[in-house]
Parts: structure tokens; sequence; C-alpha cells
């Protein structure tokens, strides 16, 4: 669901906060869709993340508070009642992570989560039609398959609430696709082809522990500045009683992109997210009440070839007596969706300062530049662009499932060379 973050762009600009759309209400005129998809152009054109407001009609308060409640009573389980969801056991990367097992760009996350995806079976790679006997299922079809959930005797309620709360993100998601569309001045349904009646939707609870920091490996700092060459940020030097103490140089989440379309963000007030503007500072993104953070994916840079962004972000650790809990949900493309990079209306003018990432029709793109580029390369296949994120955040789940895969150095999945 992520990627190595690309780093700072001089294409973007340096903002210092994130701007706040407010959603057109139903049966609004054609005058104020179109003023919101001017505005929402703007926005993904220049800082690729905003948050969203007026969505009560389609994500209900109740709605939300009621998947942050379920996320609590989850996470507050016995250990061992966790661990029998453990994401091990899923060939298709579902279920819960104990703290510290996911990793971005190499180094572990702090937090623990749980993993879901589209309900379904596990493939059968015996099971094939006519059509595909001659080649086998793609890699990418083992992301499909059931979600692991507690018993309700543990949990009560957990699945429902989870559920409707996916359920409404992919409302609003369709909603938000359609604008996108129109901010490109492309007809409503553009984008429809790309998600079809089985989008890979992924969704995840999360809970950050707190922490407090020390001090980090000499040489590690510059991980840590709110700007690069700028200061060190020292948001948790304070010690908090209690909290487990981590090095400078960790992170509840590193710097990374979102591989698919959009993404929602359902957080509590505690804060934590960052943004990196153009200038490579981090801007934090705190709560905003009555709203969902939105941002873009690499899916979406990639078919308007550079013209909307997938911009870094990170999470730092709480560092308070609170955890954090976020329910990220990701609408991405269905799996056999190939991205062909698109040409763009005559109308839509290119803004921001020369020198912005483009991606040539036909050919994988990639985010970064020098050695990130060989490590960090962006398939036109979603499928195998979600593969490539999951087989590297989750490495033992790959070992156990699929020891008939490999990662290759550009973070392409493949099958191992049939050896004699």
């Amino acid at each position: 669901m992520s990627s190595e973050s690309p780093g700072a762009s001089s294409a973007r600009p340096a903002f210092s906060s994130l701007p706040v759309l407010t959603l057109p209400p139903p049966g609004c005129s054609r005058e104020a869709e179109a003023a919101f998809a001017a505005e929402l152009r703007e926005v993904c054109h220049t800082v690729g993340f905003f948050y969203v407001a007026g969505i009560d009609h389609i994500v209900s308060p109740a709605t939300r508070q009621n998947a942050l409640a379920a996320s609590r009573r989850f996470f507050a389980m016995p250990q061992e009642k966790k661990n029998a969801m453990d994401n091990r056991n899923s060939p298709a990367f579902r279920g819960y992570v104990r703290l510290g097992a996911e990793n971005t760009a190499g180094l572990p996350d702090l937090r623990e989560q749980v993993e879901f995806g589209v309900e379904a079976d596990a493939p059968n790679e015996g099971d094939v039609s006519e059509n595909e006997k001659k080649e086998p299922c793609p890699p990418y079809a083992r992301l499909r398959g059931p979600n692991q959930w507690p018993n309700d005797a543990d949990c009560p309620r957990f699945r429902e609430e989870i559920s409707r709360f996916s359920d409404d993100a992919s409302l609003l998601s369709r909603r938000l696709t359609q604008l996108l569309a129109l901010s490109l001045d492309l007809p409503s349904d553009a984008f429809d082809f790309v998600f079809g009646d089985t989008p890979n939707v992924q969704m995840k609870i999360a809970r950050y522990p707190p922490t407090t920091r020390g001090e980090g490996p000499a040489g590690d700092d510059d991980e840590n500045k709110n700007k690069v060459g700028g200061e060190k940020d020292d948001r948790n030097e304070k010690k908090v009683e209690g909290s487990a103490e981590v090095s400078a140089d960790a992170f509840g989440v590193g710097a990374h992109t979102d591989s698919g379309y959009l993404s929602l963000l359902l957080q509590d007030d505690v804060g934590g997210l960052q943004v990196m503007n153009g200038a490579g500072e981090w801007i934090d993104a705190p709560p905003v009440e009555n709203t969902l953070v939105v941002n873009l994916g690499e899916m979406l840079q990639l078919a308007t070839r550079g013209y909307y962004l997938a911009t870094p972000h990170r999470v730092l650790p709480p560092g308070t007596l609170r955890a954090r809990l976020s329910v990220p949900f990701f609408w991405n493309p269905k799996l056999e969706y190939v991205c062909e990079p698109m040409d763009l209306p005559p109308s839509v003018r290119w803004t921001r300062r020369a020198g912005a990432p483009t991606a040539a029709s036909g050919s994988a793109a990639t985010l970064g530049d020098g050695e990130k580029k060989k490590k960090n390369r962006l398939l036109e296949a979603y499928g195998a662009n979600a593969l490539k994120s999951l087989a590297r955040s989750h490495p033992e789940v790959m070992a156990r499932h699929h020891p008939d895969l490999v990662v290759l150095q550009d973070g392409t999945v493949a099958r191992r060379a049939k050896t004699s």
C-alpha cells in the first residue's frame, strides 16, 4: 500500500498547511460542482493532500466514531486474542500485524495494526479458465483472499462497524473520483474503467503506542529534521512516564507514498501525521474536526503524467500519554488494471514550476532519482505495484507463503527460476 518516499521535488510548492475542501452537497448545481472541481485541480496539482469536509451525508459522524471505538476495543484485547489473527497466517497479507513487524524503506514501523481487503476466496492456481490455461495466475492474484476477524464475544460489533466505515468510504471515494475526472475537464465517469466492479479496496486500523525519543545513532539526525538542512524536530524530547523510549531515527511510519489512486484517513485527536512540501519541510497535518484527510497515490500520478501528485508523508510516534489511533482506507484500481498515462485536455494547464516529473506513455515510471529510482520502480500494472509494496513491507508473509516468488532489486515480484 505504500512505497519508499521519493523525497522532495523542486516542482512542488513550499506549502505550510493543508487546505480544507468542502464537498458539494447532494443535488448541488453544476456551477457549485464546477467550482469545487476547479479548487480540487489546484490542490491536487500543487499539494496532493487535503482535508475534505461536508462528508456527513456519506460517512456519518456516528460511522466515523464507531470505527474508532471498534479499533480501541480491538487493541484493548489480550495479546493472545490479537495474535490469533496474525497476518502471517494469511497468504493475502490480511490480519493482525504485531508492533514493529511491518517496515517502510527497510525500517520497522512503530505501530500495531490489522490489515483488511476485499472479502474473497483464496485463489487456486490449478483452477483456471480455458483462456488462462496457457499462463498461470499472475503473482498478484494471491492478494485475493478472506479477511481475519475477531470473535464477536471478544470484540463486540467489530466486523459490523469496521465494514460500515469501509463501505461508506468506498462511496465517498467513488464520488471523489468523479470529481477528480471533472477537475481534469473529463467526463465524470472517465475513471470508471480503472475500478470496474472490483476495486482492490484496502483498509487498516492502526495503533501507535506512546513513546519518548532517545539519542539516535550517529549520523541519523538528518532523518528527523523538519527541513532538509534545517532544525531538528524536538517535539518528543520530554520523557513520558510509562512510555517506551525509541531512537531518534524511529517513526510511527516512515516516509512513503501510497501506491493506489487515492487514500482517506480517519484519525483521532492525537496527531502525528506529517506531509513533505516542495522545500523538503515536514508539515504537520493535525486532526481537523468533521473531516477526513485525502491524499493521492502513485497510480493517479502516473495516469496524469505527473500533473497530479503522490506526496510523501510519514507519522511520528505520539510521544504522549495516549496512543494514536487511525483508520486509513485505500481506494485502489482493480488488480488487473494497467495504467496508460493519459493525454490531458489542452484546457488543463501546467502551473507548477518546470522540472516536474512526467511518465512516458506505455513505459514504467520511477519516483525519485539515482539509486532510489532503481529500488522504487513504479509499475503500470496495479496488481504488480500493490504486491511489490506488500512484499517489501511484510517479508515474513512472503517467506512463509510465497517461497516461489522473489522480490527483485527494483521491487518487481517474480517467480523464482526453477532448478533441476
